[in-house]
């Protein structure tokens, strides 16, 4: 093997890029696990939740969500919340999930995980650009999907059924 400087130059080169992307690659692949189904959105969610990082709870929420907060008053509202009220968010137990389609799904909590009688014991997911977000009940956007799964018999409300 030759000892030329420039050639040690660009193998040296070519040995760090490499490292470099497949380090870029594991980054990746790690942040689409976080929102590759509805619970594991849940569970980056509820991580983020423990660890007060508001920035991956918001990253968390749909698009639509997002669009009807002010995120620097939902961000003071997330740091100035009692933490009794963090600790009954993290006592969540999902009980079902349910993808009705490529498009929405939800998750059933138990209700005695809840804090009260009157919160909801369900969280709805929208299919963003491959990502499973969490969305609101009033979210638009995942009604007209759930009208659509519906109407072509992908999906039967309870009643239904």
């Amino acid at each position: 093997m030759t000892n030329n400087p420039i050639i040690l130059l660009i193998i040296r080169r070519l040995f760090y890029y490499s490292l470099i992307l497949l380090f870029t690659e594991a980054c990746n692949s790690q942040t689409d696990k976080a929102f590759d189904s509805p619970y594991s959105t849940f569970v980056t969610h509820q991580t983020a939740i423990d660890e007060g990082n508001t920035d991956i709870i918001w990253n968390t929420y749909s698009k639509s969500y997002q669009n009807q907060q002010v995120r620097s008053t939902w961000r003071r509202k997330w740091e100035e919340m009692d933490p009794s009220k963090r600790k009954a968010l993290l006592r969540r137990e999902i009980t079902k999930e349910q993808v009705i389609n490529s498009r929405i799904a939800y998750l059933l909590l138990d209700s005695t995980t809840l804090t009260n009688d009157r919160e909801s014991p369900f969280v709805y997911f929208i299919n963003e650009l491959g990502n499973w977000k969490i969305t609101t009940h009033l979210d638009s956007s995942f009604h007209n999907s759930l009208e659509q799964a519906i109407e072509s018999g992908d999906y039967k409300l309870p009643d239904q059924q």
